[in-house]
């Protein structure tokens, strides 16, 4: 059974190899190919930018409130 601590918090490289980042219909989708896709959990706001730093997500919502996020469920607000 695996522990939240025994992987690393970052997102698998496929997702930052491929590189797009995509926000549609009110979702970050971030892309592993043309047609596989990560959907991020932005609930709570209405994402207007996203970016990749490092290994990381950065979202920014319409409020103005920036996201930093680790994993689709994980994130830090700035």
């Amino acid at each position: 059974m695996l522990k939240l601590n025994d992987y690393s918090m970052a997102f698998d490289k496929k997702y930052q190899n491929y590189g797009v980042i995509k926000i549609e219909n009110g979702s970050v989708r971030l892309y592993e190919s043309q047609i596989n896709y990560l959907t991020l959990n932005t609930s709570g706001g209405t994402p207007v930018a996203a970016n990749w730093a490092g290994e990381n997500v950065i979202v920014t919502m319409a409020d103005g409130k920036v996201r930093k996020y680790s994993l689709q469920q994980t994130y830090t607000t700035h």
